[in-house]
């Protein structure tokens, strides 16, 4: 293999990296995400107000 093409698998390999790392980083800030999570618990705040009363 000529220069040239080591180049441009340099560059997929790198574009392939920085596409997974943020991806990552979307499905983390997705589920992590304060309006999600406070959405996921309002059905438990209700079952432990329900207990107390």
């Amino acid at each position: 293999m000529d220069s040239g093409s080591t180049d441009w698998i340099g560059i997929y390999k790198f574009a392939r990296l920085a596409v997974l790392a943020i991806a990552l980083l979307g499905i983390t800030v997705w589920a992590f995400g304060r309006s999600r999570k406070e959405r996921l618990e309002e059905p438990a705040r209700r079952m432990l107000e329900d207990d107390d009363a």
